[in-house]
């Protein structure tokens, strides 16, 4: 394709950000639209840098972009999109060489991204030098409502300091991006426990606190201990975003409870 130009997005405002993501993310495999202040904590929770982020430019008009993250010595591309109109005109790829040479400028040495295992963009991804990491797993499911109000004595967890929640998880523990320990500070009103012996833990946020943002395990006992008492405390669907096979995935398979989708990690080493 001709009559483009690559550029960063540092004068983009958030309106037209807002615009701009809501359009690109038109026909993806799940409603990404947002509002307003939806982009504004998407933004907030991940610090995309709208200086070395790069959008592809026709006629002064965004027809797909890349968002950076940055964490240290570490990169992370945090939504990268084509306009539907635009799509299958190899600008991808473009689009993500001109990103990992940004990335090189700054001296980061890895980046990272996730990708939906069925999505198309995997192949571009592997093409400019990105390799899978690990299988990252979504849920989203209602679980059995015998989980709920069930017989069987109640599991205690005790609320604990964040510090303390994190010391005891870098233990055990290697996060996707979205799972980092400073991401996770940034959210809302978030409280974080774990159980009595403290080899498994949680993290919730939102207005009510009631938002899975994190859990982990050190071992299938403790897996199978959280996971039991998160099922009785409440009767909303189970969610969960980038858990990776391990503990708490391996004791959610024997019960029946599967990820909705499954995400690709992947990384390249820039320099």
């Amino acid at each position: 394709m001709k009559n483009y130009r690559l550029a960063s997005l540092e004068h983009t405002n958030h309106c037209e950000l807002t615009e701009i993501w809501n359009r690109c993310w038109q026909g993806y495999y799940y409603n990404m639209s947002f509002s307003d202040e939806q982009m504004r904590v998407w933004r907030d929770l991940s610090q995309a840098s709208l200086e070395n982020s790069i959008g592809i430019y026709v006629d002064n008009q965004v027809v797909g972009f890349s968002l950076l993250s940055v964490d240290g010595s570490d990169g992370w591309i945090a939504a990268a999109c084509i306009d539907p109109d635009y799509r299958c005109q190899g600008l991808s790829e473009v689009l993500m060489r001109t990103q990992l040479d940004r990335a090189s400028r700054l001296d980061l040495k890895r980046v990272y991204l996730e990708v939906l295992e069925q999505n198309h963009a995997l192949k571009v991804y592997q093409s400019v030098g990105f390799a899978p990491v690990r299988q990252l797993n979504l849920y989203s499911t209602q679980v059995r409502t015998d989980y709920h109000n069930s017989a069987s004595r109640i599991i205690p967890l005790r609320s604990v300091h964040v510090d303390l929640y994190f010391e005891n998880r870098s233990r055990a523990f290697k996060p996707a991006w979205q799972r980092r320990e400073d991401y996770l500070r940034r959210h809302i009103n978030y409280f974080a426990v774990l159980n009595m012996s403290g080899t498994a833990g949680a993290m919730f946020a939102g207005e009510k606190k009631d938002i899975l943002i994190d859990v982990w395990s050190a071992s299938a006992a403790g897996a199978a201990e959280l996971i039991s008492a998160l099922l009785q405390r409440s009767n909303d669907p189970f969610s969960l975003i980038n858990q990776p096979k391990d503990w708490i995935f391996a004791f959610l398979c024997t019960k029946k409870i599967l990820p909705s989708a499954i995400q690709l990690e992947m990384c390249i080493q820039v320099t």
